[in-house]
């Protein structure tokens, strides 16, 4: 009897940085971090197919690589080659999350590429065997493995699961520009840093489910950095500041911009004034539920 190919859709979400600050610069060349994440109902869907060999990847968004240069396919490389698994892998990417957005695209791919394989395969690693090859893909992979809401630490590899008590509701503004990571941290100047911030004060607000209360407390440490380089990104974020949402602010390096609102209503509100605006692309999205299969 022949036996089916296995196959399987996982979905990736979305994130963004409710808190983010810059300690310093690592001896390792990374930066250390604290950042508070969420991720979001906004996700790319990832089919998976058992193949006979070899590592095959097709995507919906012709701008982005489909060779060992993408993260997606070297999460799968990775997986194969630390457990031993000897089948290949095809997987074709629908993609959804803007590219060069700072919603964490591509590192969230790579993660449901890990616990995708470790399904499809039934090879039953846990969540720790699971971060520590995250971890070898990138900083805001090993976030990806946990999901849901997380203060991660270090550069971006140590993350601890936070509890949030309400779905909070937020309008991202994705301008259709790609911003590199590299050049805005390049761009920024650690040892002129005049005050630190503290996130314990961002956390208390947090656990208290109160959008106005986070609101209030939104902070990036990049976002005065990126808006210096993208100037048109400063004119973005006051465009919807002017709507009113409880608080704006700039996901990771950018280039999206996100405002958190009271309600869903409200949320949906401000997406068609943006709309009619012309900015770019606009999305209604909720905190998002962990790990989904299809």
């Amino acid at each position: 009897m022949v036996k089916e190919p296995r196959n399987l859709t996982v979905f990736a979400p979305a994130k963004i940085n409710l808190f983010l600050e810059v300690l310093g610069k690592r001896p390792d060349g990374y930066h250390e971090l604290e950042t508070v994440m969420q991720e979001v109902d906004l996700k790319d869907t990832l089919e998976i197919e058992e193949i006979e060999e070899g590592i095959e990847l097709t995507c919906t968004e012709p701008s982005i690589p489909k060779d060992e240069s993408n993260l997606a396919w070297k999460a799968a490389r990775l997986f194969q080659r630390k457990i031993g698994v000897e089948k290949g892998v095809r997987m074709h990417l629908v993609k959804r999350i803007p590219v060069g957005a700072g919603l964490g695209g591509g590192s969230s791919d790579a993660a449901s590429v890990l616990k995708g394989l470790n399904t499809l395969w039934e090879r039953g690693l846990d969540q720790r065997e699971l971060l520590e090859m995250a971890t070898q893909l990138g900083s805001d992979v090993p976030f990806f493995v946990q999901g849901g809401t997380a203060l991660c630490k270090g550069r971006g590899d140590l993350v601890y699961p936070l509890r949030v008590k309400n779905n909070f509701v937020y309008v991202i503004l994705y301008p259709e520009i790609i911003v590199t990571t590299s050049s805005v941290y390049k761009a920024l100047k650690t040892g002129l840093t005049k005050s630190r911030k503290d996130v314990s004060f961002f956390l208390d607000a947090l656990s208290s489910g109160d959008p106005e209360s986070v609101g209030r407390l939104l902070f990036n440490r990049l976002e005065e950095v990126a808006l210096g380089l993208y100037p048109v990104l400063r004119k973005i974020r006051t465009l919807l500041e002017s709507y009113g949402p409880c608080g704006v602010l700039l996901s990771g390096s950018g280039s999206a911009v996100y405002g958190l609102c009271n309600t869903k209503r409200e949320a949906e509100g401000i997406k068609e004034n943006l709309k009619r605006q012309g900015m770019g692309k606009v999305y209604v999205v909720t905190n998002s539920v962990s790990f989904e299969t299809a």
